[in-house]
C-alpha cells in the first residue's frame, strides 16, 4: 500500500476497503473516509457578516417602506370613497330640494309601484316620470358599474323597496350608526377572488326627505339609512406587489454592490499592504535585507 505521510517514524495509511478480487485477479479498493477541514479566509467571513447585516437592515427598511406605501395608497382610496359619498349626498339633496326630477318617459320605462302621481303629460301629450333621489342614485350607480369604475348601494333597516336590502357588512354598519357607535366604516372584501374596498356612511333625514318618508315616523336628523361605496382595488394591489418586487431586486443589487466595494477596499487597503509587510518581515528574518 502507498504511504500517505510519516508521523513519528511510522507511516500513516488511509482506510482502505479491500473487495473481492475480480476475475482478472485484481483487487478493487475504495477510500472510506478522508476528512479535510475547509478553511474559510477571514476576509470571506468578514464579507459574509457585512452582507448579512446589510441584507437584514435593508429588509427591515424596505418592509417598513412597503407598509407605509400601502397605507398611503389605501388612505388615498379611502379619501376617494369619501368624496364619492359626498358627491352622491349632494346630488340627492339637490333632487330632494326640487321635489324630484321629471324625465321623459321612454318605451322601456315603467312607473314605480312606490310612488303616487309620478307621471305627468305636457300639452303635446308627451309623458314624464318622476325620479326620486333614491331612483337616480341607483341609475347613476349602474352607469358607473358598467364602466368598471365603482358602484354604490342605498340601503336601510326600514325598507321601502326590498331591492335595497342590506348585506351583512351594511347591516352591521347600519346597526352601529343607529347606536351612534361610528360615523363610517371601511373594509376590504374579495368577490370572485378580486379585492374590493367597501365604504359606508349614514344618510340623515332632512326636510326634503319627509315628503316621501314622513309616514315611516322619521324626524329631521334621524338615520334614514346609508350609502355604501364599492371600489375595485385589484389594480392597486397589483401595483403594490410590483413595487415590492422592484424594491426587493434593488435591495439585492445594493447588497451585492456594497459587498463588492468592501471586498475591493479591504483587498486594496488592508490585505495587499499586510502581505507586503509579511514578505518584508520574512525577508528580514532570513537576513535578506538591504545593507545600505
Amino acid at each position: 500500500m502507498p504511504a500517505i505521510g510519516k508521523q513519528g517514524g511510522n507511516y500513516a495509511y488511509p482506510a482502505w476497503d479491500v473487495m473481492n478480487p475480480s476475475p482478472a485477479g485484481c483487487y478493487t479498493v475504495a477510500i472510506l473516509s478522508m476528512k479535510t477541514p475547509i478553511k474559510v479566509p477571514l476576509v470571506v467571513k468578514f464579507l459574509i457578516g457585512i452582507a448579512g447585516t446589510l441584507a437584514a437592515a435593508l429588509i427591515a427598511v424596505f418592509f417598513f417602506l412597503a407598509q407605509q406605501q400601502e397605507r398611503l395608497i389605501m388612505a388615498q382610496i379611502e379619501r376617494e370613497a369619501r368624496v364619492l359619498f359626498r358627491q352622491v349626498v349632494i346630488t340627492r339633496a339637490w333632487i330632494a330640494d326640487h321635489g324630484g326630477v321629471f324625465i321623459e318617459k321612454l318605451p322601456n320605462m315603467k312607473r314605480s309601484p312606490y310612488l303616487r302621481d309620478d307621471e305627468i303629460s305636457d300639452q303635446h301629450g308627451k309623458k314624464y316620470l318622476l325620479k326620486t333621489p333614491a331612483m337616480i342614485t341607483k341609475e347613476l350607480s349602474r352607469y358607473a358599474e358598467d364602466q368598471g369604475l365603482y358602484w354604490f348601494h342605498i340601503t336601510s333597516l326600514k325598507l321601502t323597496n326590498p331591492e335595497n336590502a342590506p348585506d351583512d357588512f351594511e347591516r352591521k354598519a347600519l346597526a352601529g350608526f343607529e347606536r351612534n357607535e361610528s360615523q363610517e366604516l371601511f373594509t376590504v372584501e374579495k368577490v370572485d377572488r378580486k379585492p374590493f374596498l367597501r365604504y359606508i356612511a349614514p344618510l340623515y333625514i332632512e326636510e326634503g326627505c319627509l315628503k316621501c318618508h314622513s309616514h315611516q315616523g322619521y324626524r329631521v336628523g334621524d338615520v334614514r339609512g346609508a350609502i355604501s361605496i364599492t371600489l375595485p382595488v385589484e389594480k392597486t394591489y397589483a401595483e403594490i406587489g410590483q413595487t415590492r418586487r422592484t424594491m426587493a431586486v434593488a435591495g439585492g443589487l445594493m447588497v451585492l454592490t456594497l459587498a463588492g466595494v468592501l471586498f475591493f477596499m479591504i483587498r486594496k487597503l488592508v490585505l495587499t499592504p499586510t502581505r507586503r509587510m509579511q514578505s518584508s518581515i520574512q525577508a528580514f528574518s532570513e537576513g535578506k535585507f538591504d545593507q545600505n
